[in-house]
């Protein structure tokens, strides 16, 4: 019984002391091994870093959504009454200024307890205002030249951090004679309401699963390579140890302890990068993070934080242990058997055959809709569609590379090293395969929503402006200050108001406008300041006041108990030129002389000469006579913003990956120069000039880039096209854009491969003929 109790703990303990010497190894191999961790460390660490802000995006977005409906008004009435607290008449508005969205909350308070919202301490009385840190420092600069006219008031203090979304947010709180009864006001006792989930139809959300894969398959395919880093170096290490007594099971633990150090060293690398740009991020003012990112809210999902520290290690060693699978590791040397056991094709064809069917199956029920069925399905079969590539890669440079021969010295350098290991440069333009594939097939989703959610361009887009619930006095002012906008081409002004018969409920809305306005719009020409026209043809149960009938204008809105009586012309003019848009009465302004206080809802359409970005700006001052009950706008609407959002994200997300791909591409290289520094001080000491090995390590790059590209390319198409298919958009290309990326790609590899030639360079020399 003893000797079966002390067997395990023997073995057990055999097994750290394997790990410990790989560990050992790893760390203690002098200056070589400091550099081979050194780069192994950064590869890791890069990825890692990605993957650890890629975690932090859905608390990013959530943090900006807790943020913005912490300080919201209400907008389903009113708040609840709370005691002791005097209520504040609010209301949102929102605006832009070139191309930055400009928000704020126009405040009226009704006693001293006002209540607050986040990151302020003191509301502002008429005349006064509170701006966010980065709309008070625009408003200093000459870039806020346009804006400053629409802030008149006098600035008593700041937004602090937890009154904003981001740090560079344009906010403000400012203080209005009479807030009440204006569009979107709220009688206030406490600020904020619940968060509302963001909705997406089928279109964005594959639009971000597309992304999310093709932004996060080539991260997964760089960590893995990294793990595979100075394999030749650690193989004559286990050759050695084999030499004084280890067995092979013993030579497999050492390696995963060496694997496993490397990672570990790489995930505090990666925490490291990760914690450098979350303290840089904040200072970026871009317009495509809208309003910027606090440093505070750039924080990984603890879940899935602890499933890459547990995931890469495991991963490091079990590559580690599967890539010594067809290495013999004896005492004299080490034997590839990569001759006698070539690369199986058909396993390797198993995810890609998968991921069509698993598209395939979903064909067309990504619409308009979003399917929560469908979403499972056609994310695993884009992501094994994008794996395909880094398995079948390798597989084709060792078939193409096999048939090659001849020419020039450099060329015959280059092929005959492919065809001793041509796994390493297949892996290395994995990753950027992996990235041409997505940017292919995410560049075709966009261009199809593109046109789907983003105005055409044909011509300047119109600037609506909106003033509702006004008195109908600064309605008719309204027309005549947009008129002396520059640059204006048209102005096509809407007022309306609702009337009903005096102790009646028959309700109509009347339309006011001048008569220049009504020979616009229609073919009526016969029109005198004063005339009221009425549809001839109304439609069944309309109600049209006749000739000198009494009625009644009021508001819309219960909150405004504004009625002014008034009295129909005895002449009104039945025409049948009156449009559905402009409703069964129309009235010039004299027929409305004396009902000026009635209450209206004004809104024009300004068409301008040609495009201008600050055109809107233009438009925006000339409203500010209105104080805050006007804006103008770009025409736009939810959809189209999220979509804006989207497209910018996935921008961000694709130069990053392309600059990880480079960063990729750039370690392995020089960690394929260090193990072979031997060999090249041999070459360039026999005699071969160095250009030669330069033009040799092109070609060694060339040949397995170009093979990506053609993979790339023709699974980026299908997989453009299948998910095209599945959203029931047309299948079109963007030709011009795909030779765009492809060009993009190859010029990143030869880049990365010309930053290299200073270490070949120094490898081949004299030098370079020492033992490590």
């Amino acid at each position: 019984m003893t000797v079966l109790r002390l067997r395990p703990r023997r073995r057990t303990w055999q097994w750290w002391i394997d790990l410990t010497l790989g560990v050992r190894l790893a760390v203690g191999g002098g200056r070589a091994g400091w550099g081979r961790l050194a780069l192994t460390a950064i590869g890791v660490g890069l990825g890692v870093a990605v993957l650890l802000t890629a975690t932090s995006v859905s608390h990013m977005l959530q943090a900006r959504d807790d943020h913005g409906y912490g300080r919201a008004v209400p907008v389903s009435g009113n708040s609840a009454k709370v005691a002791g607290v005097d209520p504040v008449y609010a209301a949102m508005r929102s605006s832009e200024f070139d191309g930055s969205e400009l928000d704020g909350v126009i405040v009226q308070k009704t006693g001293p307890k006002a209540p607050l919202p986040p990151g302020v301490d003191r509301l502002p009385n008429v005349g006064e205002i509170l701006l966010s840190p980065a709309l008070r420092q625009l408003l200093n600069s000459p870039a806020g030249e346009l804006l400053r006219p629409r802030f008149p008031e006098r600035v008593i203090g700041t937004v602090s951090e937890a009154g904003l979304t981001g740090p560079h947010e344009l906010f403000f709180y400012v203080g209005v004679a009479k807030v009440a009864g204006q569009s979107g006001a709220a009688e206030v006792y406490e600020f904020g309401r619940p968060s509302e989930p963001r909705t997406l139809d089928g279109l964005l959300w594959l639009l971000i699963a597309l992304g999310s894969a093709a932004l996060l398959m080539p991260v997964v395919v760089f960590v893995a390579t990294s793990t595979r880093l100075a394999a030749a170096a650690r193989d004559r290490r286990l050759a050695a140890l084999r030499l004084v007594g280890a067995d092979g099971k013993q030579v497999r633990r050492i390696a995963a302890g060496e694997a496993f150090v490397g990672a570990l060293v790489g995930l505090a690398v990666g925490v490291a990068l990760f914690a450098l740009g979350r303290a840089i991020v904040p200072l970026i003012d871009a317009k495509a993070l809208r309003g910027g990112i606090f440093a505070t809210d750039i924080r990984p999902e603890w879940t899935l934080a602890a499933l890459i520290v547990v995931v890469v290690p495991v991963l490091a060693v079990v590559i580690a242990v599967f890539s010594l699978r067809r290495v013999m590791i004896e005492p004299l040397g080490v034997v590839r058997r990569a001759r006698n056991q070539r690369r199986r094709l058909w396993w390797r064809l198993v995810p890609p055959v998968a991921g069509i069917a698993l598209l395939a199956s979903q064909r067309g029920r990504l619409g308009d809709a979003l399917n929560q069925s469908s979403q499972l399905p056609v994310l695993a079969g884009i992501v094994l569609v994008l794996c395909s590539v880094p398995l079948v890669l390798p597989w084709l440079v060792e078939r193409v590379v096999a048939t090659l021969g001849g020419g020039s010295p450099a060329w015959q350098l280059a092929i005959r090293r492919l065809q001793l290991d041509s796994g390493t440069p297949a892996r290395v333009v994995g990753g950027v395969a992996v990235v041409l594939v997505g940017g292919i097939a995410l560049q075709t989703l966009l261009v199809q929503a593109s046109t789907r959610y983003e105005p055409p361009g044909e011509k300047p887009p119109p600037v609506s402006v909106s003033m509702p619930a006004v008195a109908l006095s600064q309605a008719l002012a309204l027309d005549g200050a947009l008129r002396n906008v520059p640059a204006t081409e048209s102005v096509t002004p809407s007022i309306t108001m609702l009337m009903k018969k005096v102790g009646g409920s028959e309700v109509t809305a009347l339309h006011v406008g001048t008569c220049a306005d009504l020979r616009q719009l229609t073919t009526i020409d016969q029109c005198h300041d004063g005339d009221v026209f009425v549809s001839a043809k109304p439609y069944s149960g309309a109600f049209i006041p006749a000739a000198g009938e009494r009625v009644s204008f009021f508001a819309n809105d219960p909150r405004q108990p504004v009625s002014v009586d008034w009295t129909m012309p005895a002449e009104v003019k039945a025409t049948t030129a009156l449009t559905t848009d402009m409703g069964l009465v129309y009235a010039t302004p004299g027929a409305l002389a004396g009902v000026t206080a009635a209450v209206a809802d004004a809104n024009a359409y300004l068409q301008p000469k040609a495009n201008d970005a600050n055109y809107v700006e233009y438009v925006r001052n000339a409203l500010e006579p209105f104080g805050w009950s006007a804006n103008a706008f770009s025409p736009t609407n939810a959809i189209s913003s999220t979509f804006e959002l989207i497209a910018r994200v996935l921008l961000i997300g694709s130069v990053i990956t392309l600059l990880l791909a480079a960063a990729s591409l750039l370690v392995v290289a020089l960690e394929q120069i260090r193990e072979r520094r031997r060999a090249l001080a041999v070459l360039a000491a026999n005699g071969v000039r160095r250009s030669v090995l330069a033009r040799s390590l092109l070609w060694q790059t060339a040949v397995p880039i170009a093979m990506a590209v053609i993979v790339a390319l023709v699974v980026g198409v299908a997989l453009g096209g299948m998910v095209l298919t599945v959203s029931n958009q047309p299948i079109v290309f963007d030709w011009a854009t795909i030779a765009l990326f492809v060009a993009t790609a190859v010029i990143a590899v030869l880049a990365s491969t010309a930053c290299t030639l200073p270490a070949l360079w120094r490898a081949a020399n004299a030098e370079g003929l020492r033992d490590e």
